[in-house]
């Protein structure tokens, strides 16, 4: 055998031992890119660096404030990048016959490519709210696919998935994890819109709506829409928790029941903490990574909860 073929043979089992950290760095990088976005947001940095893809016309941006805040979200999400290519890569190299991995990686990859795209259209136009909310939509979408490649190739969630399938059968308990997922979607794109429409102070009180005075009745009606998408999320929660604390046969299901119940009570705290306390700005940017996060978490569920990681990932990590 020659040199070369070894050293082929020797590079694809790194390949594969290195699939399954890179993604869970890629969606760690990820979800601090969502965090950074939101920093970047809520100081008014959009606008920090006003060209793409330099900053004031060079690569390393002046010395003010709003600049750095606004290129830490580049540096991030140039981080990010590679990460995210180097899954698809991998993925097309060693996993071609593994459809619940090649395909993520691939989609990942071309979300990506559109959202860098975007990104450099949203700082050129300045920063209006379409292009935005659209922009936000993208990033959950590549954050939710890069926590399934997670559930696929992570060697705990795979054992959680083999663990949990003897408990599933005949429950419907995938089904209304995969409606709750759903969801919490729809509940990141509302919110999303409230903010980026100005409406996230059209209602001042909690529970009731307590309208501000100079709230257009449209503002209220989307503010309101958040807050109800919101409470459909929370009771759907509960109904998953509820139901994986009954299944005795898993303790690993009892361990993510809890997690998912504390991420929700969290949540629900900074959201009514963002109204009550007027956007102060550091539950602003928790809320929206807590978010990201808690999608995440649903996505990983759902993923444990439909079917155990692919045989060659299973193979490699033995």
């Amino acid at each position: 055998m020659s040199s070369a073929s070894i050293a082929v043979r020797e590079r694809r089992p790194r390949a594969v031992r290195v699939f399954p950290i890179l993604s869970v760095t890629a969606w760690v990088t990820t979800v601090l890119l969502v965090l950074v976005g939101s920093i970047v947001r809520v100081t008014g940095s959009g606008l920090g660096c006003p060209d793409w893809p330099l900053c004031y016309g060079q690569a390393i941006p002046p010395g003010f404030a709003s600049a750095w805040v606004e290129f830490s979200h580049r540096l991030f999400a140039a981080a990010a990048s590679i990460q995210i290519f180097g899954l698809a890569a991998i993925a097309w190299r060693e996993y071609r016959r593994e459809r619940w991995v090649l395909r993520p990686a691939l989609a990942v990859a071309g979300l990506l490519m559109a959202q860098i795209g975007l990104g450099g259209l949203h700082v050129i136009l300045e920063n209006p709210p379409e292009t935005g909310l659209v922009h936000t939509g993208l990033a959950m979408l590549i954050v939710g696919i890069l926590a399934l490649q997670l559930a696929r190739s992570a060697q705990p969630t795979r054992r959680l998935a083999e663990s949990a399938q003897p408990s599933l059968v005949d429950t419907r308990l995938p089904a209304l994890i995969t409606v709750t997922a759903a969801a919490s979607y729809l509940l990141l794109l509302t919110g999303s819109l409230v903010t980026r429409s100005g409406a996230s102070l059209a209602c001042l009180d909690f529970p009731f709506c307590g309208a501000a005075e100079q709230a257009t009745q449209r503002l209220v009606e989307l503010h309101m829409l958040h807050r109800l998408v919101a409470a459909t999320v929370a009771g759907l929660t509960i109904g998953v928790v509820a139901w994986m604390l009954r299944l005795r046969t898993d303790p690993g299901l009892h361990r993510f029941a809890i997690v998912l119940s504390v991420l929700l009570v969290i949540q629900v705290g900074l959201g009514i903490a963002n109204v009550l306390l007027r956007l102060p700005m550091g539950t602003r940017v928790l809320h929206l990574t807590l978010g990201a996060t808690f999608w995440s978490a649903l996505v990983v569920l759902w993923s444990v909860t439909r079917k155990s990681a692919g045989s060659k990932l299973e193979s490699a990590a033995g």
